[in-house]
C-alpha cells in the first residue's frame, strides 16, 4: 500500500485543521513555559514545527526523522514542553492514522489494508514483566532519594510521577511506536531496501559526536583512553556510544560484503569509515568485544581467501599501526593472574571492579528471587542505603534484569531475544528477500550476539539512545516478521519452494527479490498491496 497524491484529495482540510491545532498547542506551551523566547528556542520551536505538514502527509517522514533523532537525543536541547522526541511521535502516528483515515475502507474484491503489528511475544515478554517491575518499583521509588542524597536534582529524579514517565512511560513509548511505525512504513514502501540507507544517515550523527569531543578534549590521547566521562557532554557514557557504533557496524559489515558490487556496497563503506574510528575512538572495550563478535561472524559467513587474506592485512596493519594509547586501552586487564584480583574494587582492571560490585548486589535476588524488586532496584539495594556500591546499576544487564524482574522476567528476555534470532536466521535465509536485506538481517543477528556479550559488563536493558540502531533492526525485523514465521512453518512440512511465476514477478511485495531470484511460492509470500 502506498500513499498517493490521489489519496489525499478530501483530506487536505482535515490535515490542516490538525496542524492549526497542533501548531496552536505548541505555541500555547512555549508561551507558557517561558513567557519571552529566546532565539535559541525560537529556533528549536521551527525545527519542531517546520516538518509537520510533511509527516502528516506522509508519515514515512516522520519515521524518517525519528531515526535521525532517537539515537542522539541526549544531545538536543533540553526545553521543558518542547521535547522535539515527544513532537515528532505524536506527529508521526497523526500522519500514520490520517493516512490509513484518508485511504478509507477497501472497496469491493479488493484485500484488507492490513497494519503491521508488533508480535505478541514483545508483549508478553517484555512489555508485561517490564510493567510488573514498574509496579513493584512504585513503594520503593521514593528510598532512592535517601540513598542518594548528594545527586543533582535528586527531587525531581525520584519524585514517583516524575521516575514513572522518565523511566518507563518515555522509553516505551518512543522505541515501540519507533518500532511499529518503521515496520509499517517498510510495509508502505516499494524499495524496503532504502531503509537501509536511513539506517547508514543515523550513523552519521553519533559518529561525529564522538570525533567532536575527541577533538575538544583538553587532555592527550592517553588521558581521554582512562576518562571514561569525556563524552558526558553529548548526554552519554562513552561505552553507550561504544554500544550503538557496535550495532550499526553489524548490518553495515553485512551489506558492505553481501550486497554486491554497486551503491549498496559503496554506501556502505563509507558509513563503516566513519563508524569504525568512532568506535576505536570510545575507548569501549566492551563495544570493541561486540565488533570482534560481528567481524568473526562475518569471516564465518564469507569464508573466501580473498575475504580471509584481505581481513587478516587490514587487521595486521591496524594493529602495527594502532598508537600505544589504543593498545594500552583494549590490552587492559589482560595481564596473567589478571583474574586473581577481581575481588578487589580498586585492583581489578579486567572489569573495573564490575565483579567486586556483582557479589555485593547479588544477595538482593533473594529478597524477591521470581518477580524482583522493580525497574532500578539498585538504587533502593542493601548495598546501596549502606554506601558500599554508589552507581545506580550493576554494570550487568543480566544481573540488572534478575535484580529489577526475577527468575521470571529473566526468562522472559532470554525467551524474547532467542525468538529475535530465530527469525533474523530464516529472514537471512529467505529467497523471498533481496540480497541487501537478506545481509541486513543476517549482520542484524551477529550484532545482537554482539550486544548480549556486550550486555555482561553494561547497563540498561529499558529502550535508550544507545540502543536506537538495534530498534532500527527490529522495526525492519517486525515488517517481515510473519513472513518469516510462514517460511519456518512451510519449511518444517517440508513443502517445496518454486520459482515464482510472471504474474507473481508482477506483483511481487515490499522486499521482493529483483527478478531472476528464485521466491517462494505465493501461500509463503507475503500478499500483495493493492
Amino acid at each position: 500500500m502506498r500513499l498517493k497524491s490521489a489519496d489525499l484529495e478530501g483530506g487536505v482540510p482535515a490535515m490542516l485543521a490538525v496542524l492549526g491545532v497542533f501548531a496552536g498547542a505548541l505555541a500555547l506551551t512555549v508561551g507558557t513555559a517561558l513567557g519571552a523566547a529566546p532565539p535559541e528556542l525560537v529556533v528549536l520551536a521551527l525545527a519542531v514545527l517546520a516538518p509537520l505538514p510533511f509527516i502528516l502527509k506522509d508519515y514515512r517522514v516522520g519515521v524518517g526523522l525519528l531515526a535521525l533523532v532517537l539515537p542522539v537525543m541526549s544531545m538536543l536541547p533540553s526545553v521543558r514542553g518542547l521535547n522535539p522526541v515527544n513532537y515528532l511521535v505524536a506527529a508521526t502516528w497523526l500522519g500514520f492514522l490520517a493516512g490509513r483515515w484518508r485511504l478509507g475502507p477497501p472497496g469491493p474484491g479488493v484485500p484488507q489494508r492490513g497494519v503491521v503489528p508488533l508480535p505478541r511475544s514483545l508483549w508478553w515478554c517484555f512489555a508485561l514483566p517490564v510493567s510488573v517491575g514498574m509496579v513493584v518499583a512504585w513503594p520503593h521509588i521514593g528510598e532512592g532519594l535517601r540513598n542518594y542524597p548528594g545527586l543533582e536534582d535528586a527531587q525531581r529524579v525520584f519524585d514517583p510521577p516524575t521516575y514513572l514517565i522518565d523511566r518507563f512511560v518515555k522509553p516505551m513509548v518512543y522505541f515501540f511506536s519507533f518500532a511499529f511505525l518503521l515496520a509499517n512504513a517498510v510495509r508502505d514502501s516499494r524499495q524496503p531496501e532504502r531503509f537501509v540507507a536511513l539506517l547508514a544517515l543515523s550513523a552519521v550523527a553519533p559518529a561525529l559526536a564522538v570525533f567532536w569531543s575527541v577533538a575538544e578534549y583538553p587532555g592527550s590521547l592517553a588521558q581521554l583512553a582512562r576518562d571514561r566521562d569525556f563524552m558526558a557532554a553529548r548526554g552519554r557514557h562513552a561505552n553507550e556510544f561504544g554500544l550503538m557504533l557496535a550495532l550499526l557496524f553489524g548490518p553495515l559489515l553485512f551489506v558492505a560484503g553481501g550486497a554486491g558490487r554497486g551503491r549498496w556496497r559503496a554506501l556502505a563503506l563509507a558509513t563503516l569509515a566513519l563508524v569504525v574510528p568512532a568506535l576505536l575512538l570510545t575507548f569501549s572495550r566492551g563495544g570493541l568485544l561486540a565488533a570482534l563478535i560481528v567481524f568473526v561472524g562475518f569471516l564465518w559467513h564469507h569464508r573466501r581467501v580473498k575475504t580471509l587474506l584481505v581481513s587478516a592485512a587490514v587487521v595486521g596493519l591496524g594493529l602495527v599501526a594502532a598508537p600505544a594509547e589504543f593498545k594500552e586501552r583494549f590490552g587492559t586487564g589482560l595481564s596473567v593472574g589478571a583474574l586473581s584480583y577481581t575481588h578487589s574494587a580498586d585492583q581489578d582492571t579486567l572489569t573495573a571492579g564490575r565483579v567486586y560490585g556483582w557479589t555485593l548486589l547479588m544477595p538482593e535476588v533473594a529478597e524477591s528471587p521470581w518477580i524482583g524488586r522493580g525497574l532500578g532496584s539498585t538504587q533502593w539495594s542493601a548495598a546501596v542505603a549502606a554506601g558500599r556500591y554508589r552507581a545506580n546499576h550493576p554494570h550487568n544487564i543480566y544481573l540488572e534484569v534478575l535484580m529489577d524482574l526475577g527468575v521470571l522476567g529473566l526468562a522472559a528476555m532470554v525467551a524474547l531475544h532467542a525468538a529475535y534470532l530465530r527469525r533474523l536466521r530464516q529472514l537471512a535465509g529467505d529467497p523471498v528477500l533481496s540480497p541487501v536485506l537478506r545481509s541486513f538481517f543476517l549482520g542484524a543477528r551477529w550484532a545482537l550476539w554482539g550486544g548480549l556479550a556486550m550486555a555482561a559488563t553494561t547497563a540498561y536493558y529499558m529502550p535508550n539512545a544507545a540502543q536506537a540502531p538495534w530498534w532500527f533492526c527490529l522495526g525492519l525485523l517486525f515488517a517481515y516478521w510473519a513472513q518469516a514465521a510462514q517460511a519456518a512453518q512451510a519449511a518444517s512440512a517440508a513443502h517445496p519452494l518454486r520459482p515464482a511465476g510472471p504474474a507473481q514477478d508482477a506483483r511481487a511485495g515490499w522486499g521482493a527479490a529483483r527478478p531472476g531470484v528464485d521466491r517462494l511460492s505465493p501461500a509463503v509470500a507475503p500478499e500483495p498491496r493493492p
